[in-house]
């Protein structure tokens, strides 16, 4: 009697700690993949105070707001291979704030695309996955900007050297970016500058795209980011070689200064900034001078007004390939033929 009761007791046990086992694995957290929301093709408003936002003929659909509960923004990986480099996509917090980013693809070296002023990831939508089929390819979103979450001190005056050390942070934290090739667009080009002054040995290539320059005498004190004013000097200082080196700031980087032949405007065909032909000419004359900053340098101007990514992605495609192949190999860039494909001229 003794014996059957014992073993009804050592079998309800067993059942117990059964249940109990299937609860918690139920529970057990899953890492799911990444949904990857509907991206949105925005115009840049990056030459501010140079010249007016320029309106576009068809506007963009309306970027849906992306939710902050935890699920949708803690970090995620997923590896689709054993031999590829896992996605990541989440935000992450660095530097006191919090980041949107987004790596994707594999190579032995990472993109990273900084976008122009008020101008979030999404706008690199047309050309993102062909560079992810090129190498590793990140885009992020400056605090306030897209998926990024505002800052907490709405007071604070930002600069190029701030967002080149948040993203320095950022990149870090996300394990991300050991050796990168920095493609900056417009305002983002004195971020891409200051993230080589700030950490040059990480950086193996540079792609200023219709980039602002330094001391630019028509670009006022401060331009405006996100709910923040962006000090405009101070991105200057930042961004400039120093005074007492006559020696080329990159030394032999590969550079290739990618610019329009029309940056009246956004687009090609568009409604363009009003600005005198001056101005104009100033700026082509400030975007070859970006050469001298390394011995290693080309210039290609493309058929596109100043939204190069999306009037001609080709290009832009083009140029992130040759400055990866001129990294890898240790050559210097050249013009070859690849860019009449592009509409665009090699110097």
């Amino acid at each position: 009697m003794r014996a059957g009761v014992r073993r009804w007791l050592v079998a309800g046990v067993a059942l117990t700690t059964l249940i109990a086992i299937v609860g918690a694995i139920a529970r057990w957290p899953t890492r799911e993949t990444e949904v990857r929301a509907a991206t949105v093709s925005t115009p840049s408003s990056a030459h501010a105070s140079i010249r007016p936002p320029a309106t576009t003929s068809a506007a963009p659909a309306a970027q849906s707001p992306v939710s902050q509960s935890p699920s949708s923004t803690a970090p995620s990986s997923t590896a689709p291979s054993s031999t590829a480099q896992p996605t990541v996509a989440g935000v992450f917090v660095a530097a006191g704030v919090r980041q949107w980013l987004h790596c994707q693809g594999s190579g032995p070296l990472t993109v990273v695309v900084v976008t122009g002023l008020q101008t979030p990831a999404s706008a690199w939508a047309s050309v993102r996955p062909t560079l992810e089929r090129i190498t590793r390819t990140c885009v992020y979103d400056r605090p306030g900007l897209g998926r990024s979450p505002a800052r907490h001190d709405t007071t604070r005056v930002v600069d190029a050297e701030l967002y080149a050390r948040e993203l320095v942070a950022l990149l870090a934290a996300a394990g991300e970016g050991r050796r990168v090739v920095l493609v900056g667009h417009s305002f983002g080009g004195l971020i891409a500058r200051a993230f080589v002054a700030i950490d040059p040995t990480r950086v193996r290539g540079v792609l200023l795209a219709e980039s602002v320059t330094p001391h630019d005498p028509t670009t006022g004190a401060y331009w405006a980011e996100a709910g923040h004013r962006v000090n405009m000097v101070a991105s200057s200082v930042a961004a400039s070689p120093p005074k007492a080196s006559h020696e080329p700031a990159f030394g032999r980087l590969p550079l290739l200064v990618l610019s329009a032949s029309n940056p009246e405007g956004d687009h090609l065909g568009g409604p363009t900034y009003g600005q005198p032909p001056s101005r104009t000419e100033l700026w082509r004359t400030q975007q070859r001078a970006e050469l001298a900053l390394s011995d290693n340098a080309i210039q290609v101007i493309a058929r596109s007004g100043h939204v190069l990514q999306q009037d001609n992605p080709a290009a832009v495609v083009d140029a992130v390939r040759a400055l990866v192949t001129a990294a890898t190999t240790g050559k210097f860039l050249q013009c070859k033929n690849i860019w009449h494909d592009d509409k665009a001229t090699c110097r």
